[in-house]
């Protein structure tokens, strides 16, 4: 009598468990090996895909969830890079006990699993989107927006069609602002004390006067990780609000951060070296302050979910390619 039970609960288990993605390793920056989540819609057909790249607190499922079910809800593929996990970087421990990876690193990671993925036989090489969130993934989607990221590339490689940034890290000024005319959505809120609007707005005027094609939505009464689960807010008296910090690349190839005038800085590995190091850490020692608030709203997540989804869908999973 207890074996109809038991298969009954068997049942219920695989079907709440649902299809699963299929693993998709790539070299990353550096020729990193890297892993990351490839989900398909039904069918046999070749569909677009829309890459997701998490934030500097890891790939957290519950975050994602909802993005991954609407784009694929809207025809796409959807992969999930895991930037942390094959560099052994451990995302509960505060960043200044990590290993070194910088936004760059995540736009190249992105460049690196973009190249991967064209090769599945359901993925339609010419039509790919980019989604970033946050400081990480964010910042690198802004990065892999500017041509000079992508240059050096195969004539024939694949290429991103369009990107969308939440909350995303919007403090570097590339010199070269070639983004391609490629359309560029970031969604942020207006009461983000950790990256904040000020800055991407600053972005977007910096690469709109280089003929970039930029929208900046600005969510009213929203903190940052307004899509985060909802929940209250959560205050972190030591987290860094770097919303004050931009740093400017010169005609030198050297960077400068504007609040504190701290020149020769390196923000990214490429070309670092123990001064030019320090130079950042100087630097942003002085542009940021300390003390952030965070809080997941379910009416602002939905909203973020629907407009990433709305941008992939008109740029990248209907657009018209040759």
């Amino acid at each position: 009598m207890r074996v109809l039970p038991l298969l009954l609960v068997l049942l219920l288990a695989a079907c709440a468990s649902g299809p699963r993605p299929d693993p998709i390793t790539y070299a990353g920056s550096g020729g990193q090996a890297m892993g990351a989540e490839l989900w398909l819609p039904e069918g046999t057909q070749r569909v677009p895909l829309v890459i997701l790249s998490h934030d500097v607190r890891g790939k957290r499922d519950a975050h994602l969830n909802d993005y991954v079910n609407a784009l694929k809800g809207s025809g796409a593929a959807v992969l999930v890079l895991d930037h942390y996990s094959s560099r052994s970087i451990d995302a509960s421990r505060p960043p200044s006990e990590r290993a070194w990876v910088t936004a760059l690193d995540f736009a190249l990671d992105a460049y690196g699993a973009l190249d991967q993925a064209v090769q599945h036989p359901r993925i339609d090489r010419r039509r790919v989107g980019l989604v970033g969130f946050g400081e990480g993934g964010g910042g690198g989607t802004l990065l892999a927006t500017h041509s000079v990221v992508s240059q050096g590339r195969p004539a024939d490689a694949a290429r991103f069609l369009a990107f969308a940034a939440v909350a995303p890290e919007c403090t570097y000024r590339l010199g070269n602002r070639d983004t391609g005319r490629r359309p560029i959505r970031i969604i942020v809120g207006d009461r983000d004390n950790r990256t904040g609007k000020a800055s991407c707005d600053d972005l977007a005027s910096y690469l709109r006067a280089a003929s970039g094609d930029v929208t900046v939505s600005t969510y009213q009464n929203a903190r940052h990780g307004f899509d985060d689960p909802a929940g209250p807010v959560r205050t972190d008296p030591q987290g860094e609000n770097i919303t004050r910090c931009v740093w400017q690349q010169g005609p030198d190839g050297l960077w400068r951060e504007r609040a504190s005038g701290v020149t020769g800085v390196s923000l990214f590995r490429i070309g670092a070296n123990e001064a030019t190091v320090a130079a950042y850490q100087r630097s942003r020692e002085a542009c940021r302050r300390l003390g952030t608030e965070t809080q997941g709203d379910a009416a602002l997540r939905g909203r973020a979910v629907g407009e990433v989804t709305g941008h992939m869908r008109q740029h990248v999973i209907e657009a018209r390619v040759r």
